[in-house]
């Protein structure tokens, strides 16, 4: 290869990577999120734009770090994030599936003590059907246009019932779990951990850490520090995003 083609293969880099960027595309980050803009687009636009910061940050790091494993979505609900995810995939070059995970229906009955006590149950935030977002037909056009039609994966269903699908061998690098219910929670990280896909330095991330007025005995927090004390869980914290949400990096864990 002559100088000069080095130099056009660089430029060439250079363009896709930047001037072609696909996070360009995704739409939660397209512009910053200015005083003006938060007016006329809703009160929760920042809290969008730093949920999307902090995922397309956490592929980078999954990436970056050589995290062994796929990426996964456990509550797609509205496709904002798996698209963030998507794009972020697709600008960091990588061949990692993408799982997402969703009812397609909305939240579940309560079925226990715990999600009977949370103050958005109780209040009718989080009651059976609410948090009903697209179709997985959608979803699956959302991500395409971003990852390859095989990179995608979705698991149609309650997660005590798809959880189990993942193929045999599956490891996972970044997990974002949007859950909401404390049931519906531990149905995912019980399985993944018991499973040992939960690859070394994985990143997970909680969209709805500070729900239930930030208690430890409800919702994503309980979860969690019931996680840490059965797997043996060490992990750093890697502080709040937004204004509910939360991530951990996993260093290692008891395999029971």
């Amino acid at each position: 290869m002559t100088i000069w083609q080095r130099i056009k293969a660089r430029l060439g880099l250079y363009e896709r990577r930047f001037i072609h960027d696909p996070l360009r595309e995704v739409p939660e980050l397209r512009e910053i999120i200015t005083d003006e803009l938060q007016q006329r687009n809703g009160s929760d636009a920042r809290n969008c734009q730093a949920v999307a910061d902090a995922l397309v940050f956490a592929v980078q790091y999954a990436i970056g770090a050589s995290v062994e494993g796929d990426i996964a979505e456990f509550g797609c609900m509205t496709g904002r994030t798996a698209t963030v995810l998507s794009g972020a995939m697709a600008s960091f070059r990588t061949d990692k599936l993408l799982h997402l995970f969703d009812s397609f229906e909305g939240l579940p009955q309560t079925t226990n003590e715990v999600d009977a006590a949370s103050f958005h149950t109780r209040e009718g935030t989080w009651r059976p059907g609410t948090c009903k977002g697209i179709s997985p037909q959608e979803l699956r056009k959302r991500c395409e246009a971003f990852i390859k039609p095989e990179q995608v994966r979705i698991y149609e269903g309650w997660f005590s019932k798809t959880i189990s699908k993942f193929p045999a061998g599956t490891r996972l690098s970044l997990l974002h779990v949007d859950c909401d219910l404390y049931e519906s929670a531990k149905d995912v990280l019980d399985h993944v951990f018991a499973k040992h896909m939960v690859a070394e330095g994985a990143i997970v991330l909680f969209d709805d850490w500070n729900c239930n007025r930030g208690s430890k005995n409800l919702g994503e927090r309980k979860v969690w520090a019931e996680m840490v004390a059965k797997y043996q869980i060490d992990c750093s914290d890697h502080g709040s995003y937004g204004w509910a949400s939360h991530k951990f990096i996993v260093h290692d864990y008891a395999k029971l």
